[in-house]
């Protein structure tokens, strides 16, 4: 088959939603040709950004064709319907917004619970997209009680067990996210929280620990002031930031850290706005993979891969956040289970499920 991959977020962001999408191809590449689609106008360069997406995922991506596409106001809908006629499938990870796809078979993927429904031609044009897939229940929920639309499958992301093990263990508690602007109700992770906590911790007599925050800035003054500002509150605490890690460190960091920390969609509403809570989380599942003990807020698509006390620990308020914290770091037996059956949970999302899935979405 031939088979067309498009997002508009792919050649400007390195994130989960990323990752995704490139899993897919990976899963598609061994039997069939690839294209992955990115805009014609932007001067992106194809073998640099495969290059940056090996290099940053781990992924065999080497047969992946990257090819410009007419996205974009330099372009009609004509142009768009003449790429994608050519396609036997078309895979659409969208933003919100829509095109009428011309190819056999046409797949819509939602990463974002988006809460306003689509107005009447975008809804037209979700017409010709005949599966429709999430990736999680709460994104499913949210979706089709607001936009009133039937999502065929929920399809969790992937995680290789080889690409995330535990290493001998330090007193480290780690995060992983992109580093967002709060402003606009964006998807922030809630960065400046948890510095808060964690100092916190350590004025209530928490020592000889580390925080450390492995992700990139996203585009934009606001981000970039929005780091200077954790970074400022991080200052004279134990606190480390990797904005620009390798893989490798990645993996360090994740195999080295004991507990994990999650907390995007404190103090959001996830009901009135699920577009700013964890809409899955699979920084997670990898720290999981990793024997990091996960203690994440009890929002959105977090309860969907941690079961409190079972897992990991879930939290509402900074309280409770403290307090479990406390707990792994004062009880070796806790921490140790917790570890042990965090490792067997990950192995729930392994990319043998996730590429069967890819299958079944793709008719294959």
């Amino acid at each position: 088959m031939k088979i067309g991959l498009y997002s508009p977020f792919l050649a400007d962001n390195i994130g989960g939603g990323e990752r995704y999408l490139l899993t897919v191809a990976e899963c598609l590449l061994p039997q069939h040709q690839v294209d992955l689609i990115i805009p014609a106008n932007q001067g992106y360069q194809p073998k640099k950004l495969k290059h940056h997406f090996i290099n940053a995922f781990n992924l065999n991506l080497d047969k992946l064709n990257i090819i410009p596409g007419p996205f974009g106001s330099d372009f009609s809908r004509q142009d768009r319907q003449t790429l994608t006629r050519q396609y036997d499938s078309f895979y659409y990870m969208t933003d919100g917004s829509f095109f009428i796809s011309k190819a056999k078979h046409n797949a819509v993927h939602f990463m974002i619970p988006f809460n306003h429904p689509p107005r009447f031609f975008q809804r037209l044009k979700l017409k010709s997209w005949h599966i429709k897939t999430a990736n999680s229940h709460f994104t499913k929920q949210s979706l089709e009680k607001n936009w009133r639309l039937k999502i065929d499958y929920v399809h969790w992301g992937a995680v290789s067990p080889q690409d995330f093990k535990p290493l001998p263990k330090k007193n480290l508690i780690l995060h992983v996210g992109r580093f967002f602007s709060p402003k606009g109700n964006k998807h922030c992770k809630r960065q400046d929280f948890l510095v808060k906590t964690f100092i916190k911790m350590s004025q209530q007599g928490l020592k000889d620990w580390r925080l450390i925050f492995n992700g990139p800035v996203d585009k934009g003054k606001d981000n970039f002031q929005y780091l200077t500002k954790v970074k400022r509150l991080a200052k004279g605490y134990p606190i480390t930031f990797n904005t620009q890690a390798s893989f490798k460190t990645l993996q360090k960091n994740y195999g080295q850290a004991k507990i994990y920390w999650h907390a995007t969609g404190y103090g959001i509403n996830p009901i009135a706005n699920p577009q700013a809570v964890e809409h899955l989380g699979l920084s997670t599942v990898e720290a999981m993979a990793a024997g990091a003990v996960p203690v994440v807020i009890n929002k959105g698509g977090q309860p969907e891969i941690v079961t409190h006390a079972i897992n990991g620990l879930l939290w509402q308020t900074q309280s409770e956040l403290i307090n479990h914290t406390l707990e792994v770091i004062q009880n070796y037996g806790l921490w140790s289970k917790l570890s042990t059956r965090a490792q067997t949970r990950a192995k729930g999302f392994s990319k043998q499920k996730f590429c069967q899935m890819t299958k079944k979405i793709f008719n294959l």
